[in-house]
């Protein structure tokens, strides 16, 4: 067959070679392929995603070769709507199970044992004429045997990897012009960590809980997993056409002369397959191009011997025009505009197109560091991790991403995410694992999100000492087939080997050179954990921390300086107990089961002790806002603890010295599924307090409160804070500190304030006040030369501190405090009465609403939240961006927002809008 670079080494893979060697078609082909959701035109690739149908194996008799034949009777099996979809998705969207996610569904009315049983999969469809044909698997988990025609294409022992793709050429048993079925069997995954051995799919580990999952009662062992383990052709199917000649994984590697950023020098790679038996000849033709820049053409004749796999490159030594002047650079999106470029290759025979591939890039330089940070030897020295992008200082702020339960395939839900995270400010979203479709990869393209994905922690990827001989080629083939996807977004910024542990020799050392046969060119890190040292006294980390904490803390925790778990760079931290806002907690948990909490909250809470039970929450809120009345009032009071923890997290990242800060990255972005495991943006795309916290802590251009954290804790500091590349002059802040009723208690302002690129200063300082309420506020506004606003950001204070006591306290699960700020002042405030109205103006699919906020009274509004609904009594529009929310309007005062929608999510009804708030009356309005 030729050398075929898309493969490992054949001395470790002599099953997959056997394999080869006995497929009785003889042409058949498998690949490495690339893990893209390309459009039906380009490549001459259809995707194959209508007229699929399932059914358990349990319930077929007939040969697999039978099931595959166009004779056979699939009337009976379950249609499945959409595809690609899990075993589990495929029958919920078919009706044999509903609503899932609804209170205890995921295991009261799902058989436990999906994942012992084989599953069919089956399709027809039409292939054009072309002298090659090929069919592409993106994803199957975990392991298939393939049937076309009644020909076995490739069996269980060699489809196998739930991170693995494949591309099996089919030339010979497919059916131009005519109906073709295909048909997957699909084996789950079948092996149980600590028991029987490990297979290198996905878990969910303790992210749903000890309810859903196997537990072997003899070892005392409970593996979280749903029903069918995620099993299933669970990522896009293609059918490839062409000529003689495939084209694939297209690769351009980027690199700036740093400091300057031109010329910028490209290095164009792909692979090319002979997908005939004959020695082939042609032009590799190539052009890079973008709107308003003259388009880049090279091309080079190659020579293919009979099956051939060969990566050809264009380099910019051999080619010149690759050197570009003045490029258009790639840029995280708070420092301008991500651009990008196209890349279009043609292999052409006798003048004549056999394949063609068209991708987008970015020219950008992504380089990682180590500062020289040792202030916290117990979690290792070396200093901590950190990136520049273009050479810029990269402070890196945002959040973990995670696919739906089921993976289920949602490109508007994906779109969502991505704007919410846009909206945020976050700039990094990491995936560990989960690495599902690659809509949230594109979208992170176009809006200059950088990426961070690896593999999972503590389960099957972490397991090196129950992996075989199979585990060992499966790992390193889903590493390549993960890079081959992900290399070419100029998103990408960083690939994780490992997680919480380090991948032991030679696994670490086989991951490195994939890495550089594949040209990987983006920061790479053995672990994000900080592990101790090994037998010969080698640090095991890569600077990159994961101390937590994983529950709540006060605002002071993180400016403090005391805890090393608020500093240095963490790839994770967040609260695990999140409760998302009441509209969305009535949505999974059934109306008698709402409170008090209990069992079907827990369900829903994760596996993590203390954290599964809501431990910390329920303590934070109880002991600083005052014991809940009922979950209404829980979720209201638990909505503004979350916006202080959020805040002060992000605000710390950023207000604090570069020095000791470089990453943070909230644990989690999104759920998953309806939870109160850790998220900023719930199940239903419901943004609750922790979003609007963060959403000011991660504001680019601030004024930042410490909250009284340092030293003897009678200062405060104020900072301003600039996280863009331009320099901001001419601000004006002014801080002031009111009492509970509103009246003033101090005041200042500052003028002809200036904040040069990425910087942090501390702009004025303010003591602790005499006589102030035993609740009060300090606000700290910001605004630009012309005195239009530019943040108002207002924290309540109470004289009472937070206390933690020292960082032996500091357990990442659970929290210890040895004081409580009291807040129960606020549930005395008198009630304020506030008018809201609003004004709609559409463009295009979007509609734009001006709500207006007015509180005419002589009483504080405090933390409002304004929603547009879906007619005078609906539910709020979601998803729906807000420029701001839980707003207090000081005596007098008015404000307008705005809020952003697709005007399509109005499902035909008139938009109107709500306001509720902490001591203000529900109310609604009409929209003019």
């Amino acid at each position: 067959m030729g050398e075929n670079k898309g493969e490992l080494p054949l001395g470790r893979e002599p099953t997959r070679r056997e394999f080869l060697k006995r497929s009785a078609l003889g042409s058949v082909f498998m690949m490495l392929a690339p893990d893209a959701a390309l459009p039906a035109s380009v490549g001459h690739q259809v995707e194959l995603k209508t007229g699929w149908k399932i059914i358990s194996a349990r319930n077929v008799s007939a040969p697999d070769q039978e099931i595959s034949s166009l004779s056979f009777d699939a009337s009976r099996w379950h249609s499945i709507p959409r595809m690609p979809a899990t075993v589990l998705q495929a029958l919920e969207d078919a009706g044999v199970y509903k609503d899932l996610y609804f209170g205890m569904n995921l295991t009261k009315t799902v058989p436990p044992d999906l994942w012992k049983q084989d599953w069919w999969y089956r399709t027809t469809f039409e292939a054009p004429e072309g002298e090659v044909h090929s069919l592409i698997f993106n994803g199957i988990n975990y392991r298939a045997d393939v049937w076309l025609n009644g020909h076995l294409i490739a069996d269980k022992r060699h489809v196998v990897g739930m991170y693995n793709s494949f591309e099996f050429i089919v030339s010979k048993c497919i059916h131009t012009g005519k109906t073709n079925v295909l048909a997957v069997r699909v084996t789950p995954e079948q092996k149980l960590p600590g028991i029987n051995g490990v297979e290198l799919a996905d878990s969910w580990l303790d992210w749903i809980g000890k309810y859903v999952g196997y537990r072997d009662p003899k070892r005392n062992i409970f593996i979280s997993f749903v029903p069918d383990r995620n099993a299933g052709v669970w990522k896009r199917v293609f059918l490839s056409t062409t000529g003689k000649v495939l084209v694939r994984n297209p690769y351009v590697v980027t690199d700036l002369p740093l400091p300057e950023t031109s010329p910028a020098q490209l290095t164009v790679y792909c692979d090319l397959r002979n997908g005939v038996s004959d020695l082939v000849s042609g032009i590799l033709h190539g052009e890079i191009s973008r709107p308003g820049k003259p388009a880049i053409t090279f091309q080079q004749r190659v020579t293919l011997a009979g099956n051939e796999t060969k990566e050809v490159a264009f380099t910019p030594e051999a080619y010149s025009q690759l050197s570009v002047h003045n490029p258009d650079l790639w840029w995280p999106y708070q420092w301008g505009e991500p651009a990008l470029y196209q890349l279009k290759l043609e292999f052409r025979i006798d003048g004549r197109v056999s394949d063609s591939s068209t991708s987008d890039f970015g020219i950008r330089k992504v380089t990682q560091h180590r500062d020289s940070d040792n202030n916290f030897p117990k979690v290792g020295t070396g200093g901590n991790f950190y990136l520049k992008v273009n050479g810029k200082d990269f402070l890196m702020r945002g959040g973990c991403y995670a696919p739906d339960l089921l993976f289920r395939n949602d490109p508007n839900r994906d779109r969502a995410i991505a704007l919410y995270a846009k909206d945020l400010g976050a700039n990094m979203l990491r995936w560990e694992l989960k690495i599902a479709d690659d809509t949230m990869l594109e979208r992170a393209d176009r809006e200059g999100i950088g990426v961070m994905q690896g593999w999972m922690c503590c389960m099957q990827w972490e397991k090196w000492k129950e992996w075989d001989a199979e585990d060992h080629w499966v790992a390193l083939a889903s590493l390549r087939a993960r890079i081959r996807n992900l290399r070419h977004h100029p998103a990408a910024f960083i690939w994780a080997n490992g997680s919480d542990g380090r991948p032991p020799e030679p696994i670490r050392s086989e991951y490195h050179q994939i890495l550089k046969e594949l040209h990987w060119q983006n920061a790479v890190v053995d672990t994000c954990s900080n592990y101790k040292k090994d037998a010969q006294g080698h640090t095991l980390w890569n600077g990159i921390h994961m101390l937590g904490p994983y529950s709540w803390r006060p605002p002071y925790y993180w400016f403090s300086g005391g805890f090393p778990a608020a500093q240095g760079a963490c790839a994770e931290q967040g609260d695990n107990e999140s409760i998302p806002p009441f509209s969305s907690l009535k949505k999974f948990i059934p109306s008698d089961k709402l409170w008090p909490i209990n069992e079907y909250w827990f369900y829903h809470a994760g596996a993590i002790r203390g954290n599964n039970t809501l431990e910390t929450i329920r303590k934070v809120v109880e002991k600083r806002y005052g014991p809940p009345t009922g979950a209404e009032d829980f979720c209201k009071k638990a909505q503004l603890a979350h916006y202080e923890n959020t805040r002060a997290q992000f605000e710390d990242f950023a207000a604090s010295a570069w020095a000791t800060h470089k990453m943070t990255l909230y644990w989690m972005l999104d759920n998953q599924w309806p939870s109160f495991f850790g998220h900023l943006i719930d199940y239903y795309l419901n943004p609750g307090g922790a979003y609007f916290g963060a959403k000011k802590g991660l504001r680019p251009l601030s004024i930042v409160f410490d909250y009284y954290a340092t030293g003897d804790r009678r200062t405060a500091h104020i900072y301003l804070v600039n996280q863009t590349l331009k320099t901001h002059g001419g601000l004006k802040a002014m801080v002031r500190v009111y009492n509970l009723d509103g009246s003033v208690m101090s005041s200042m302002e500052l003028e002809g304030l200036s904040a040069g690129p990425i910087s942090r200063q501390r702009v004025t300082s303010i003591s602790r006040i005499a006589g102030v309420s035993s609740t009060y506020f300090v606000r700290c506004q910001l605004a630009d030369e012309s005195g239009a606003p530019i943040v108002d950001n207002l924290y309540w204070q109470s004289t009472t501190d937070d206390n933690m006591g020292g960082a032996q306290n500091d357990k990442a699960f659970i929290l210890n405090q040895v004081s409580w700020a009291d807040f129960t002042a606020l549930n005395t405030m008198q009630t304020a009465e506030v008018g809201i109205s609003g004004s709609i103006s559409r463009a295009g699919e979007e509609s734009r609403v001006a709500i207006t906020l007015t509180n005419p009274s002589s009483h504080v509004a405090f933390f409002m939240r304004a929603e547009v609904i879906r007619g005078p009594d609906g539910d709020e529009v979601l998803p729906v961006t807000y420029e701001d929310n839980y707003i207090t309007l000081f005596p007098k005062e008015s404000k307008t927002l705005w809020a952003r929608f697709r005007t399509a999510d109005l499902g035909g009804r008139k938009a109107h809008l709500r306001l509720e708030g902490y001591n203000v009356n529900r109310r609604t309005a009409t929209i003019e």
